[in-house]
């Protein structure tokens, strides 16, 4: 009996096992990065520093009855002085039925407006830029508060965390008005 890899048989079952085992595996800048942009205020132009954006990952799990989603990873990048930032492509080994990135962006006082890659390119992959509405009532902000990241996923970004619950626990959102909405 010949090694598994040394017949032609067993060198097309190792061909074959190699393929179905990397079929779903996603690579390329669209899926891994490096991601980057330019955080700004919508109406003035004006670059956020200190801003927050996290990128994260999801598995798809099959199973009998339906498909479910379990975290995969995040990654966070905090914005410089000309409001700019940028994840670094990390290298991943095995990511059969990750899907594709989601991107989120906190900056207090702020919620996400547009998106727009240069030339039409690809978000975040390309120079994009995110224009960011400024939040200018209480009544605003307290209907507008940030979620946050997944449980799981809050280990693996800690800065985005923390600034979205300082954010929250700093807004007075418990007078009558804002408990009737």
């Amino acid at each position: 009996m010949a090694v598994l890899g040394r017949s032609v048989s067993g060198r097309l079952a190792y061909l074959l096992l190699v393929f179905v085992a990397t079929a779903g595996c996603r690579s390329g800048p669209e899926q891994w990065g490096p991601f980057r942009g330019r955080m700004v205020d919508a109406e003035t132009g004006a670059p956020i520093p200190g801003a927050h954006f996290m990128v994260s990952w999801e598995r798809d799990n099959p199973n009998p009855v339906h498909w479910t989603q379990s975290f995969y990873d995040a990654q966070e990048a905090v914005t410089d002085a000309d409001g700019r930032f940028e994840i670094l492509r990390e290298r991943r080994l095995f990511t059969l039925l990750v899907s594709g990135p989601r991107f989120s962006a906190f900056a207090p006082g702020y919620v996400a407006e547009s998106e727009v890659a240069l030339g039409g390119g690809r978000l975040y992959v390309d120079d994009t830029t995110l224009r960011m509405r400024s939040l200018n009532t209480q009544e605003e902000r307290c209907t507008r508060r940030p979620g946050g990241p997944s449980i799981a996923a809050s280990e693996k970004v800690p800065l985005y965390r923390a600034a979205v619950q300082d954010y929250r626990a700093k807004l007075d959102c418990s007078s009558p008005l804002q408990e009737q909405r």
